[in-house]
């Protein structure tokens, strides 16, 4: 059992932050998400499975409840879709198991395939500052 963390939210937040439904696996996704590190290595596979299947999971059931929504602007829609989502759901994880799961460990394993400072600087920090700037906190 993969350890979590836990929250107390007065009921006006929740409401106001659209009501809380527990529809995937990672349903704290809706409104904030503490992390610890697992004690054992299964727990934290486990964690880690949830984790990215969650928000495929939390997508498939909200899709259709976002494109319906009539309070929401088409922009908004599409901000949240793509921005959230797409972006740093799918795009900034592909992009950080590429560079740190394939690049990095090739340049040890293969001498022929370097990696320059600046890019083991400016790619991981792109990366998190993209992610930031999604993230208004």
């Amino acid at each position: 059992m993969d350890e979590g963390a836990a929250g107390v939210w007065r009921i006006s937040a929740l409401n106001e932050a659209g009501g809380w439904k527990d529809r995937t696996t990672v349903e704290d996704m809706d409104l904030a998400v503490k992390n610890e590190l697992p004690s054992t290595f299964k727990a934290y596979r486990y964690q880690q499975h949830r984790w990215s299947c969650g928000p495929a999971n939390l997508f498939k059931k909200m899709a259709g409840e976002i494109a319906a929504n009539k309070k929401v602007s088409m922009w908004k829609k599409f901000y949240l879709i793509y921005s959230f989502f797409f972006v740093r759901k799918i795009i900034a994880h592909i992009v950080t198991f590429i560079f740190y799961c394939v690049i990095m460990p090739a340049t040890v394993l293969i001498p022929e395939v370097q990696v320059p400072i600046w890019g083991a600087v400016y790619i991981p920090s792109t990366v998190t500052l993209l992610n930031a700037v999604g993230t208004p906190r």
